[in-house]
């Protein structure tokens, strides 16, 4: 984690209970079974970077993680300023999310 101001939003007993809820409520990482894979996630994410912003860090969207891809594929892409096509346990993009061959520009 940064030295970021909000990293001590991480800490408090209000993100633990929310983790915990999201995570009993989802469990599986959302990579590895787009990638055919069942996984048990351990991280809490958020989809979209909350860069400090109270309201997304509090509110998501959230996905469920394993650490192996929080911490190298989804710091890959937040790194890239690109966003990964999620695709839905019945083989097709999640809507809400950009198609594969559209452009990758913000």
């Amino acid at each position: 984690m940064s030295s970021q101001p909000w990293s001590a939003w991480y800490k408090t007993w209000r993100w633990q209970k929310l983790r915990e809820r999201h995570l009993r409520a989802n469990p599986l990482c959302v990579m590895c079974q787009a990638e055919g894979r069942v996984t048990e996630a351990k991280v809490c994410d958020h989809i979209e970077p909350h860069k400090g912003d109270p309201e997304k860090f509090w509110n998501g969207p959230f996905q469920s993680l394993c650490k192996a891809h929080h911490d190298s594929d989804k710091q890959a892409l937040e790194r890239s300023g690109r966003r990964k096509v999620q695709i839905g346990v019945d083989g097709y993009p999640i809507e809400g999310t950009p198609h594969p061959k559209a452009p990758s520009w913000k």
